[in-house]
């Protein structure tokens, strides 16, 4: 029974949709496809012209107009309406096949009327919207078939009659009878079951078919998330570039530029070195605008010879900040893959801008450590942690403090998160602010070789204590 289950496909949930194609709107009925109005309008003349062949040559023209017309007219109405309503047709193409057979058997049994009950059942089958029902339908058939040749042996010399037509030589003998019997059940049941089985061919073409249109269309939507998930993971990475290059020389340049103002009277050398500093880092501003620019202009991955990585750490922290910076790096360079140096520096840079901005530490320390299959970069400073200038709303030089807008904290987790590392930063047990991440080497070391020639070292800045207004 499951065999049979899974080869009629019984329990299959799918409906076939109806026809959109051809449509034809008429009242009460509701749509009605145009070539089916064609095949039933079609179905009369060949009807009344296999009358007019067949007049006088079979045992059955005895019927009379009124009813050949009724069996005409209402089987052409079951083609108009076969993909209309599939199973109430095949049940109306069943009882005309009955009905037909007493009021006008030249009709129902000519070669025309067969090929036309032929797709009646073929179209239940094929566009049923429940598989039990529509089989249940051709069931029916086959037992109203076989009713039928039962009814037409059992009445008088109808058996003789229907194998003098096959072979009027043949002998009338029991074996003979026997033979007809066989062939007319075969006959019958092949051609309700050849009907239903057609029809389930074409219905599992039709399943198959709107089953790889909606894969196609949920592939086709993957893609498009996909695109838009690129789009936006590359705006993101835009805003951490322009964030961690340009942002940084920026605020330095406001830091600076605010020192000059108030020192411009009391103190005009000190204001004359603040706007020096203001002139260097809008040329670094500039410089790193266009190295970013000339990335995002390049196809597929940023060339890493015009991005800063761990070579360049000794003159990040020399730059000209208002904390004295001291570096302290621990290991191979060159076991550090570009992109991972790429974000470490970028995460030592934004740790030390937020020194700058945000803390009044005197003295900020960066140390990177590069073990066999981690690096971890360390930036501490002796600032006031959480209970600093965050909470007065001032900077150390009395102004207005720089409001942070929690990008750069953001950036610096998703540079971490896109190698696989972990972030920690907050106030120090001692004194001061600490930053700590954490990369693996192992993700990005596959096919990539570093290019850094410093084996490790110790360097120190008191450039931004000199420079701090």
């Amino acid at each position: 029974m499951a065999s049979l289950t899974d080869l009629l496909d019984l329990d299959d949930p799918w409906e076939r949709p109806a026809p959109v194609r051809s449509i034809i709107r008429t009242p009460l009925i509701g749509w009605v496809n145009g070539a089916d109005l064609m095949v039933g309008l079609i179905s009369i003349p060949l009807q009344l012209g296999m009358l007019w062949v067949m007049d006088g040559l079979t045992p059955y023209d005895r019927s009379t107009w009124a009813w050949r017309w009724a069996a005409i007219l209402t089987l052409a109405l079951v083609l108009c309406l076969r993909r209309r309503f599939p199973m109430t047709m095949g049940c109306l193409a069943t009882a005309h096949l009955l009905i037909g057979g007493v009021t006008a058997p030249e009709i129902v049994t000519n070669y025309v009327s067969q090929i036309f009950y032929f797709i009646c059942f073929h179209t239940t089958v094929a566009w049923g919207r429940s598989r039990r029902a529509a089989w249940g339908v051709i069931a029916g058939v086959v037992v109203i078939l076989l009713g039928w040749v039962a009814v037409v042996f059992s009445r008088a010399n109808a058996l003789a009659g229907i194998l003098k037509n096959l072979n009027p030589t043949a002998t009338a003998d029991v074996e003979a009878y026997a033979r007809v019997v066989i062939l007319e059940v075969v006959v019958n049941i092949a051609f309700a079951l050849g009907a239903g089985a057609m029809g389930q061919i074409a219905w599992r073409g039709a399943r198959d078919l709107d089953r790889s249109r909606e894969q196609a269309g949920t592939i086709a939507d993957q893609e498009s998330q996909l695109a838009d998930r690129a789009v936006v993971a590359e705006r993101l990475r835009i805003a951490r570039e322009i964030h961690d290059s340009v942002a940084h020389h920026v605020s330095v340049i406001g830091i600076q530029a605010a020192g000059a103002r108030r020192a411009l009277e009391a103190a005009p050398d000190l204001a004359r070195e603040a706007l020096g500093t203001v002139e260097d880092e809008s040329r670094l501003a500039v410089s790193e605008m266009h190295s970013l620019l000339g990335s995002l202009r390049s196809a597929g991955e940023p060339d890493p010879s015009v991005q800063p990585g761990l070579e360049s750490l000794e003159e990040l922290c020399a730059q000209h900040r208002r904390t004295a910076v001291t570096l302290t790096v621990v290991g191979d360079r060159r076991r550090v893959p570009a992109p991972v140096a790429l974000s470490t520096y970028r995460i030592v840079q934004e740790a030390l801008n937020n020194v700058d901005k945000h803390s009044l530490a005197a003295h900020a320390h960066a140390a990177v450590r590069i073990a066999a299959d981690v690096i971890e970069i360390e930036v501490t400073d002796d600032g006031r942690g959480a209970a600093g200038p965050r909470a007065r709303g001032t900077d150390s030089i009395g102004g207005p403090r720089a409001r942070g807008t929690g990008v750069g904290l953001i950036g610096m987790r998703e540079r971490t998160a896109a190698h696989g590392g972990t972030l920690a930063s907050g106030p120090r047990a001692t004194v001061g602010w600490r930053v700590l991440a954490r990369l693996p080497l192992s993700r990005a070391r596959a096919g990539t070789d570093s290019s850094g020639t410093v084996t490790s070292g110790t360097v120190s800045s008191d450039a931004g204590r000199k420079d701090r207004p």
